[in-house]
């Protein structure tokens, strides 16, 4: 669990920064990054955590659920704030969903057995939290079925939708260019900008 917790949650915001200053970005920018009702994400984190562990005896619907529900909430409060936490959040939202629905569907999260030999790990282990895949599997390609090798791991198509858009949000906000006036909170994806302000080096008055 602690290999995936950093795949999902400490890999991806070091591999935003990386992308944004290939892509031109800068670091300080991140500070006007302006997320709204930020607490519902640490609820939503908190809920995927005890999803993915089944710990302390919370039913894993319950913790998808209030996972999936306060990811939802702050995606809305944010949604009309800033395109680029609504684009992002909607990739980091799907990716949940995917692995709740895995996790409601079979108790767990399953995992293919071939993916977890690719990986370095073996084929029947079970805990509390992952079961390996199997013929009343329901679902099984939501599972972890993507091996890493060199971290040992298995993960799933919702992991990298997860980590894809953490990534996204990073590296599009140390890009990122406000075109409304100083401000009023509205930001706007880098592309928009760079038109906008390549239009303003061509008008005269």
């Amino acid at each position: 669990m602690s290999i995936r917790a950093a795949l999902l949650y400490c890999v991806p915001p070091i591999l935003g920064v990386v992308v944004g200053y290939l892509l031109g970005g800068r670091l300080r920018r991140l500070a006007g990054l302006r997320l709204r009702a930020l607490w519902l994400l640490w609820i939503a984190a908190a809920g995927q955590l005890l999803a993915l562990r089944l710990l302390t005896g919370v039913p894993a619907g319950l913790a998808v659920t209030v996972a999936f529900g306060a990811a939802a909430v702050c995606l809305a409060v944010n949604l009309r704030h800033s395109r680029t936490i609504a684009l992002t959040g909607l990739l980091v939202l799907t990716g949940a969903a995917l692995n709740g629905v895995a996790i409601l569907l079979n108790g767990g999260m399953p995992y293919s057995p071939g993916a977890a030999v690719r990986a370095g790990l073996p084929p029947d282990a079970e805990t509390v939290k992952n079961a390996a895949a199997h013929a009343g599997t329901r679902l099984a390609p939501l599972g972890d079925v993507i091996a890493v090798p060199p971290m040992h791991a298995v993960v799933s198509v919702g992991d990298l939708l997860i980590a894809l858009g953490i990534v996204a949000l990073v590296a599009s906000s140390m890009r990122r260019r406000a075109l409304s006036p100083a401000g009023s909170g509205l930001d706007a994806p880098p592309f928009v900008a760079g038109s906008v302000s390549g239009m303003r080096g061509e008008v005269t008055t």
